[in-house]
């Protein structure tokens, strides 16, 4: 392997660590409110995919020859995320979420509504026909 493509592999390492954190962030934003059962089998689902596409690109980059010091970048990729940038990508993720919640809120207004009427409906079918049933036991 020779300069150039252990500088590759390097850089690479790098990103993705970055990347990598940056994204399971993000994830783990939006998946704050699901049991934790269910979040630990996509951490663990996210994790093997992560190492998949890793092992890919090195794969393409130096066939696939993995070195102790690539993981040791990742690790400095995670660290530099945490350190400079983990504030700001999720204080503008929750900005970007509101705005999201602020444009869907009419949406959910009106099927809210719309599930009210429907509800009331069913209710005074159900009512009508248990009256229908309690005549019939009557009669009977």
């Amino acid at each position: 392997m020779d300069l150039l493509i252990q500088f590759q592999c390097l850089f690479y390492s790098f990103v993705y660590g970055f990347v990598m954190t940056g994204v399971y962030h993000i994830i783990n934003r939006f998946l704050y409110k699901v049991p934790c059962v269910i979040r630990y089998l996509f951490q663990i689902v996210i994790g093997i995919s992560f190492g998949v596409l890793y092992f890919y690109g090195l794969v393409i980059i130096n066939d696939g020859i993995l070195r102790l010091y690539f993981f040791f970048l990742i690790f400095i990729g995670y660290l530099f995320y945490q350190k400079y940038y983990a504030r700001y990508l999720l204080y503008y993720l929750e900005k970007v979420v509101l705005i999201i919640k602020k444009i869907i809120s009419p949406f959910i207004f009106f099927f809210h509504r719309i599930n009210v009427i429907i509800q009331k409906r069913i209710r005074k079918v159900k009512e009508k026909w248990q009256r229908n049933k309690d005549d019939q036991n009557i009669e009977n």
